[in-house]
């Protein structure tokens, strides 16, 4: 497994943390990318975000 491939596990392990209902505080990283990247897919119903740059909260919001 080459390291894009490790951070995407990574990005869809940590769905499994996420629950309907919560605040999700999201870094910054090319891992974390992968894992906005998932929870666009996931289609998660939370409550909202808490992004750490303004990088993370456009790719946030380029999400919907």
């Amino acid at each position: 497994m080459d390291v894009n491939q490790q951070k995407q596990a990574a990005a869809e392990a940590a769905l499994a943390y996420i629950k309907p209902g919560m605040i999700v505080g999201v870094g910054t990283g090319s891992t974390v990318n992968a894992f906005i990247e998932a929870l666009g897919r996931a289609k998660i119903a939370v409550d909202g975000y808490v992004a750490s740059s303004i990088a993370t909260e456009n790719r946030l919001k380029g999400l919907g």
